[in-house]
Order: structure tokens, then sequence, then C-alpha cells
């Protein structure tokens, strides 16, 4: 038997409809969540992608957001 992984939109209701059907056929043997990822590794993945901004005072840092 093989295994499959399946990302349904439940927000939709076509999603809704599908995970119904598919419940009640008796396929849906496990129900995965999606995990985040912690903000760390989204913090050090900005820094490696430069994603990261540096001011000398919170006056200058006020003028680069509001430009």
């Amino acid at each position: 038997m093989a295994t499959y992984a399946v990302n349904i939109n439940e927000r939709t209701q076509a999603g809704k409809s599908l995970f119904i059907y598919l419940n009640s056929l008796g396929v849906i043997t496990e129900r995965l969540t999606q995990r985040r990822r912690p903000a760390i590794d989204e913090a050090l993945s900005d820094v490696r992608s430069g994603r990261v901004y540096k001011a000398d005072s919170v006056d200058a840092m006020f003028k680069q957001i509001l430009g």
C-alpha cells in the first residue's frame, strides 16, 4: 500500500468538501498539521539573506521606515 501526503486548504468550500468526502470513505488514517519554522530559524534566514536593517538611533530608524 502506498502512502500519500496531500495538502488540502480547509478554508475553502472545495477543500472542506474534499476532506469530508475522503474522511467518509475512511481513507484518511492520519491528519498531519503543518509545522511552522521556529522564530530563530526565520531570523537567521533573514540575516543570511540580508533582510536586516541597521540604524544608529531611533530617529534614524523611523526615517528609514517612513522614508
